[in-house]
């Protein structure tokens, strides 16, 4: 029997019980090869990180707080709980977690063993540390409100420098609708008619 509970680790705000047996933190640099005409390998470009990747191990026994199916519910109910439907992102307090940088992580894979011959089982976690994209924004350039050129930008394309386009960019029935009743009104002027 157990007796030593060892809270090393906090998921989700909940302290994980169990003996913890060991804890894995591995990160992977991604380095493609540059190869030439013939398939050979001229150089290494790095282009990154991938995300980082934690395993633990837990010897889980019962114990005079905790028998081992309540730890392993504790451990199922943070990685799926009744109705989720994807990963939520957790926060993680650990040592090993904080000298790596990593505060928050996703619940990747739960996987548990019961040694028949042993009166214990053992739990084994797979966590997922983020990996965070910057995203740059452009500005986005407006040429015009209603999506026309000026006249002197149609001289330039009626004198052969092609620029600029007159062509617009709107082709919504709604805008058609416009354009044929501003050209009705100015038949009309020009007839005589109102």
């Amino acid at each position: 029997m157990l007796v030593v509970q060892e809270h090393l680790i906090k998921l989700g705000g909940v302290k994980l019980s169990g003996q913890m047996k060991s804890i894995d933190i591995s990160e992977t640099a991604t380095i493609e090869n540059i190869e030439d005409d013939k398939g050979k390998t001229k150089a290494n470009q790095p282009t990154g990180y991938e995300a980082a990747k934690i395993t633990i191990e837990f010897i889980l026994e019962d114990s005079p707080g905790k028998t081992q199916e309540e730890q392993i519910k504790a451990m199922q109910r943070l990685f799926k709980p009744p109705g989720q439907k994807k990963a939520k992102l957790l926060k993680v307090s650990n040592k090993d977690c904080a000298y790596r940088g990593i505060s928050k992580v996703y619940f990747q894979k739960l996987s548990t063993k019961n040694t028949i011959a042993q009166s214990k089982r053992t739990a084994t976690l797979e966590l997922l540390a983020p990996a965070i994209a910057g995203i740059r924004v452009k500005k986005k350039e407006i040429l015009s409100t209603k999506g026309t050129i000026s006249r002197d930008k149609k001289r330039d394309v009626i004198d052969g420098n092609n620029k600029f386009t007159s062509k617009k960019k709107n082709k919504s029935p709604a805008k058609k609708d416009r354009a044929v009743s501003g050209a009705k009104t100015k038949a009309r002027m020009i007839t005589g008619r109102r």
